[in-house]
């Protein structure tokens, strides 16, 4: 791409993104939800439902099911739903909406559709989020990014395993090439880089963090202000490990491709919904013995092209037990932290005899020695653990992994550790903490 089409293109994404008027206006929203009391959050909460329940009862889902607009009427929308059918949520809009997908790492890919209003929310929320937390400007920082971009075949092991972007503002790394071999020449080029902000899959950010975590100790990133990570559950344990290899922020950043909710941290534990962004209801899965378990239940407050009611997004988030409905409410609303989003319904093995075996991102708790960890099932009556091992990775680690895992599943599955140079990823380039080829 030439410097006049990348010129173009800069300009027309941004007009895009950041269009004037709406831009401005929903910028000034989120910047005055965040100081909201509890009882102007609640009626921006249901001043915004009211308004995506009158589009979605033009949509044939809001016309077939022949819906009340109370909201607490409308049924849990669930993913297959919206999956097989999915023009079942659509409304018209005066302005052509975006196409979209999501990635598929819960097994149930959707086709989804984006209105103008809706892509300007998300990057005002992320230009908010960065500027707050950093001082820095997005859409003209310097930023190294580690997700799921494609360079080159994964085959290519030949450096180098990133590219410049046109403009020179971003450097495209490739998570699919990043390893114990390579993350001296990765640290590197990102360093020679110099950017102000890492943007990054937190599976990468896991496996860059601890293969190279010697070198960022050493000498760090010079001019880094923040760390960015989004599109994937963040372990508690990585980000306390870059923000003290780095001395910077670490946002963790959870949404989803549908776009109901989302919330923030930049200090592990304590995560925060952003009201003006979705609704939230908190629906009960399980308790663990040490928390509750919440499934996170959101309907979107700015997509009019395809409007999402009481969607189950299928993500959990751990609470302290014993929680009363006022805190709940007061954790949907962004006023109380929860401590993380915990990971998918999904996120499950199955057991001979048909059981859902939960809690699958404990076994690699407290091991030593591991640089990420991933589990596959192949058949009912066996997995195999795989894991990226760091240099102290032994028998003591090993040891380990199996007592956690025996404390989760049973003896009627056989349990395989395997060490690998890189986990299975995506088509999108995440790396699920759990595969299974067995339904």
């Amino acid at each position: 791409m030439g410097a006049t089409a990348y010129l173009k293109n800069s300009i027309a994404e941004s007009l895009v993104r950041r269009t004037p008027g709406i831009y401005t206006r929903l910028m000034k929203l989120i910047l005055r939800s965040e100081t909201m009391s509890l009882d102007e959050r609640r009626a921006l909460r249901d001043a915004l439902t009211d308004r995506t329940l009158n589009i979605a009862l033009a949509t044939p889902y809001g016309r077939t099911m022949a819906m009340k607009a109370a909201y607490d009427q409308w049924p849990l929308l669930e993913k297959e739903l919206l999956s097989q059918n999915p023009h079942l949520c659509l409304a018209r809009t005066l302005v052509p909406p975006a196409a979209a997908s999501t990635g598929g790492t819960t097994g149930v890919p959707i086709a989804l559709t984006r209105s103008l209003e809706a892509v300007v929310f998300e990057q005002a929320i992320f230009d908010y989020l960065v500027r707050r937390h950093s001082g820095l400007d997005l859409k003209t920082a310097r930023v190294a990014v580690l997700r799921g971009d494609t360079v080159k075949s994964p085959d290519d092991m030949s450096e180098p395993h990133w590219r410049l972007h046109p403009g020179g503002r971003r450097l495209i790394c490739s998570s699919y090439h990043l390893n114990a071999s390579t993350i001296g020449s990765f640290i590197e080029a990102i360093r020679s880089f110099q950017p102000q902000m890492l943007w990054v899959y937190p599976s990468s950010l896991e496996v860059f963090t601890r293969l190279g975590a010697a070198a960022l100790k050493e000498g760090g990133i010079a001019g880094l202000k923040l760390v960015l990570a989004s599109s994937e559950v963040l372990d508690a344990n990585v980000s306390g490990e870059i923000s003290d290899a780095l001395q910077v922020p670490v946002i963790d950043y959870y949404g989803q491709a549908e776009r109901v909710c989302a919330s923030h941290a930049v200090r592990p534990g304590e995560h925060y919904f952003l009201a003006a962004y979705g609704r939230v209801e908190l629906i009960s899965a399980y308790d663990d013995g040490e928390a509750s378990l919440y499934e996170i239940v959101g309907t979107s407050y700015w997509n009019a092209a395809q409007p999402l009611v009481r969607f189950r997004t299928g993500d959990l988030v751990r609470l302290p037990c014993g929680m009363g409905a006022d805190e709940l409410e007061a954790v949907t609303l962004g006023l109380l932290p929860f401590q993380g989003v915990e990971g998918r319904r999904s996120d499950y093995i199955l057991s001979p005899d048909g059981r859902h075996l939960n809690g699958m991102n404990q076994i690699a708790r407290g091991v030593p020695g591991i640089a990420q960890l991933q589990i596959i099932q192949k058949s009912l009556a066996s997995i195999e653990v795989h894991v990226v091992p760091l240099k102290d990775f032994g028998e003591k680690s090993t040891d380990s992994i199996l007592a956690n895992a025996r404390q989760k599943i049973p003896s009627s599955i056989d349990i395989t550790i395997r060490t690998v140079d890189s986990v299975t990823r995506t088509k999108s380039g995440k790396a699920p903490p759990v595969i299974r080829m067995v339904e």
